[in-house]
């Protein structure tokens, strides 16, 4: 047998990645739950109350998630002091693609010129770009090539929604909830260790929950479009997933994360979550042990915008200088699937 050569990477060559930019994204147009509710006749305001989101964001028809990517990134790189050309890695993360195939992140890179940069998307529903936080720090310690990784996450879900006269249709009650918007994080080599750890969580049995059923399982039809099939909605199934998933889970996935770096929860400076539901935030700090004021919400100005929703409330609450060097600060999202993850960094 030939004896295999050792191909270990010298520990010279391994860094470690930081976050070194941010940026967002909304599109122009802005609808309240108000106007939402009059569009919808139906008494929107109330039944978001407790969620906390006060108003949405809907992309042009002409506008695709490649182009709130675009905007939010090229606001990331101007903040990192870097341009396309220095970007050697570009991870895509959506469930809202532009197409089925090509990869949107093909398109990003097309649009912001980065043409020395590989690309990939990812889709893990509304949790992919925690996930990606942590493949780019991945890449960046294990390859010395790679020493800046645009992740960017970019939701354009209103294309797929149903917003006309409501009825009990999942479509509709799942639609008052979702806005379009991009998210974007540079990721920089580094002497200092900002990204520390990671750590997911699935529950497939759920994969029939909610989503957008369409596919190689399901190819869409005439008759499909005529009852609505194409819109964001409950499966047919009617597995529901439990009111309280993700706030009696998330605690654990978070101490899990927290371990792995030897510490504890309460050893966190922040804590930025995507923002679906201010309640389900409210009850996971409680159950962590954590003060209110170590959390950022952004719901109320934002919208809920999927896959970009984490990345924008960090970009918010930088703006605010709610995070400073040296804090300690975990991502935690959830998607369909059922998908979760955590991403912990060291903010450098």
């Amino acid at each position: 047998m030939k004896e295999l050569q050792d191909l270990s990477l010298p520990t010279d060559n391994i860094s470690a990645a930081k976050i070194s930019g941010t940026g967002m994204y909304l599109p122009e147009n802005k609808i309240t739950n108000r106007e939402l509710g009059q569009r919808m006749n139906y008494d929107v305001e109330d039944y978001l109350e407790e969620k906390g989101i006060d108003v949405r964001f809907k992309a042009d028809p002409e506008e695709s998630t490649s182009d709130l990517a675009a905007e939010a990134s090229s606001q990331a790189l101007d903040e990192a002091g870097l341009s396309p050309e220095d970007l050697d890695l570009i991870i895509l993360a959506t469930d809202t693609p532009d197409y089925v195939t090509p990869p949107t992140s093909a398109i990003l890179q097309h649009k912001l010129g980065a043409e020395n940069a590989g690309s990939f998307d990812i889709n893990a529903a509304c949790t992919d770009e925690t996930m990606g936080l942590a493949i780019g720090s991945q890449y960046i310690t294990l390859d010395p090539e790679i020493e800046n990784v645009l992740v960017a996450g970019a939701y354009g879900m209103t294309k797929w929604l149903d917003w006309d006269d409501y009825s009990n249709s999942a479509s509709k009650v799942l639609g008052m909830l979702f806005s379009d918007g991009g998210g974007a994080v540079v990721l920089s080599s580094s002497q200092q260790p900002g990204y520390l750890a990671s750590n997911t969580l699935t529950e497939g049995e759920f994969w029939d929950a909610y989503g957008i059923y369409l596919g190689t399982a399901k190819p869409l039809d005439k008759e499909m479009i005529e009852k609505g099939e194409h819109h964001l909605r409950f499966h047919e199934n009617e597995h529901h997933v439990p009111p309280d998933f993700n706030e009696s889970r998330w605690p654990e996935l978070v101490e899990g994360t927290m371990d792995k770096v030897n510490a504890e929860v309460k050893d966190l400076d922040s804590i930025l979550f995507n923002q679906i539901d201010k309640s389900t935030i409210e009850e996971t700090m409680e159950r962590l042990n954590l003060d209110l004021s170590q959390t950022h919400l952004v719901m109320d100005k934002f919208g809920y915008a999927g896959s970009a929703s984490v990345l924008m409330a960090l970009h918010d609450a930088l703006e605010e200088e709610k995070i400073e060097s040296g804090d300690l600060v975990a991502f935690c999202t959830s998607g369909a699937g059922f998908v979760m993850s955590v991403s912990l960094f060291r903010w450098i």
